[in-house]
């Protein structure tokens, strides 16, 4: 009876880690948990070890069963003529194998004979490099409660739903299609970035001349990839969806479901022959005897730093099958730790900055209550230097005030104030004039001052009288003439704004990350940059996490990469929002700018 399976399937641009249950009819498995963790796991051919040990410690304890692409496996279907299966394998051990540089020393291999048909023989030869999984025995090493029952390749997954056969089959994971050619076991491998998927077509056409048995394609990817490969095989083999894109826009893409959940059921049917690699424990002490010299010599100042895996971002909206609990789907990124560490140093450094601004505010309040304090005394001391001459006025005029018992100072010792004094009491007394005069000459003064006053104001009013009837008489004889004043409106010199200068679009390397859940949409508007005649643009997952809107990631705000943004926004009818933080997608300085769908 199945028991519960989980699956770890590491790719070069995320990982997915399922679990899933019995369903209600044997061998059929329902997702329950699904984890996306987005990040970069494979260089080339290469695991990169520093982000499976990031990805390793966010794994739940317990057995898993590896899938890896295909092209980190040789796996192919080799024809040969002898007398016996015994015959077979003596070839393969003595002239096949050795020819082709695999040993069972340096390499896991799985050969077995698919048919026997008068002697002419199919064996599936499908061999994977030890050292290339030589990172994961290392980490197990450090997590006891994680088993890895085994590793697969993934084409070899998807054999529980194909259900004719020689047939290719084109499967979509993050953001790479694989395709496979499935006749009892499976060769021809390849995989491409999703923006080249219609590459494949001429693959296929390529592989139906060399094989004309083949009966059909299925394809396991989003509604964009499946149009196109239908529009250009419509007239070689007939091509059939195994993914309902009815649901291509819920919170998990139908076509990963799909994949996940015929992995369990193909690892759960022995009759599909499937290649599974058990960790070789004596090549694991082998490599850690020869490095641990160097390990120990290793500054541990120089190891590579966790690429610290980002905070999960549950989807909305989780796909739900009849008669099972809803599957807990969730997506992660590897910088999430990086940035709480940003966000806990920034909150540092406010916290630094508003102690500093609280320390200056209460010097400079002390600062301020010192000269409210020290000024009026200032004032003061200044005020008693200054001498107000006016108060010595009445003593000048009259020295008769002085203290008669006083006595007088000598020149010597009066100070600069009692010399000036002295010198205003020095000042001769004026003689009077006195008027001799009775008052009658007054009282006819003032009769005469009089009468000019009332004769002055009687010719005044008379005079004023007469000029105002002239001057009315006249104007009531003049037309009324009406003047309009032309009002002329300001004009504003309006600043006319510099014209961005062209841009070469061919100069231009672009990526394009996927920040949201939408399957596929980075390849969509890989379509329309690349319509607009930019040439190098690439598409994949984003590696941080942003706010809901579209950003254009540049190394400097200019006017070259403004005129960028007009280009991107006039090919995709995005709005981008401009940002100099390029590094955050692109650590490997690859790309000229980085357009981040957000929204």
């Amino acid at each position: 009876m199945p028991t519960d399976t989980r699956l770890l399937y590491i790719l070069s641009d995320l990982a997915y880690i399922a679990k899933l249950i019995p369903g209600k009819k044997a061998h059929d498995f329902v997702l329950s948990d699904f984890r996306q963790i987005n990040g970069e796991f494979l260089d080339e051919s290469n695991l990169l070890e520093a982000n499976l040990i990031k990805l390793f410690s966010k794994i739940e304890a317990g057995s898993y069963k590896i899938v890896l692409p295909d092209f980190l496996f040789t796996s192919t279907i080799v024809n040969l003529e002898l007398d016996s299966e015994e015959a077979v394998k003596e070839h393969l051990n003595n002239k096949l194998l050795p020819e082709l540089g695999i040993n069972s020393e340096d390499y896991y291999l799985d050969t077995t004979v698919l048919s026997n048909y008068k002697g002419a023989f199919k064996v599936q030869l499908t061999a994977l490099e030890k050292s290339v999984v030589a990172p994961l025995s290392k980490i197990l090493a450090d997590h006891k409660d994680i088993k890895i029952d085994s590793i697969s390749p993934l084409s070899w997954t998807s054999k529980s739903i194909i259900s004719l056969e020689p047939s290719v089959a084109i499967l979509q994971m993050g953001d790479h299609l694989f395709l496979a050619e499935h006749y009892i076991g499976v060769d021809q491998c390849y995989a491409v970035p999703v923006a080249d998927g219609e590459n494949f077509a001429e693959t296929v056409k390529t592989l139906k001349g060399a094989e004309s048995s083949l009966q059909t394609v299925y394809l396991m990817t989003n509604s964009l990839v499946d149009d196109a490969i239908k529009e250009k095989l419509k007239e070689t083999l007939p091509v059939q969806q195994l993914a309902d894109l009815a649901s291509e826009n819920e919170s998990m893409p139908s076509y990963v479901r799909q994949i996940i959940e015929a992995g369990a059921k193909t690892f759960s049917i022995p009759e599909f022959l499937l290649p599974q690699f058990s960790l070789d424990k004596d090549y694991q002490a082998k490599e850690s005897s020869e490095s641990k010299k160097d390990e120990e010599d290793e500054d541990l100042n120089n190891l590579v730093k966790p690429a610290i895996i980002g905070g999960a971002a549950t989807l909305p909206s989780p796909i739900t099958m009849p008669g099972v609990k809803e599957a807990k789907i969730a997506v992660e990124s590897l910088d999430e730790e990086a940035e709480l560490e940003s966000e806990t140093e920034s909150e540092i450094k406010k916290e630094e900055t508003s102690e500093k601004i609280e320390i200056e505010v209460e010097k400079t309040k002390k600062i301020e209550t010192i000269e409210k304090v020290t000024m009026p005394e200032k004032q003061t001391q200044v005020e008693e230097k200054e001498v107000d001459f006016s108060q010595f006025a009445n003593l000048a005029l009259d020295p008769s005030v002085f203290n008669k018992d006083q006595k007088p100072k000598s020149e010597e010792n009066l100070s600069k104030n009692d010399k000036e004094i002295a010198k205003m009491s020095e000042i001769p007394e004026k003689k009077l004039i006195k008027n001799r005069n009775d008052g009658s000459s007054v009282t006819k003064m003032f009769f005469i001052g009089f009468l000019s006053f009332v004769v002055t104001i009687a010719l005044g009013v008379g005079l004023g009288l007469a000029y105002l009837q002239w001057t009315n008489r006249g104007e009531n004889n003049k037309p009324v003439v009406e003047v309009a004043t032309e009002v002329t409106p300001e004009t504003t010199a309006t600043p006319t704004p510099e014209p961005l200068p062209e841009i070469t679009k061919a100069d231009y390397k672009l990526l394009v990350v996927n920040a949201t859940t939408k399957a596929g949409y980075a390849s969509t508007v890989v379509t329309q940059v690349k319509d607009a005649e930019f040439e190098d643009v690439s598409a994949k997952n984003a590696k941080g996490i942003y706010e809901e809107a579209d950003y254009l990631l540049v190394k400097e705000d200019n006017p070259s990469n403004q005129a960028l943004l007009k280009e991107l926004e006039k090919a995709t009818s995005l709005t981008l929002i401009l940002n100099t933080e390029i590094e955050k997608e692109d650590t490997s300085d690859l790309y000229d700018a980085v357009i981040v769908l957000g929204q």
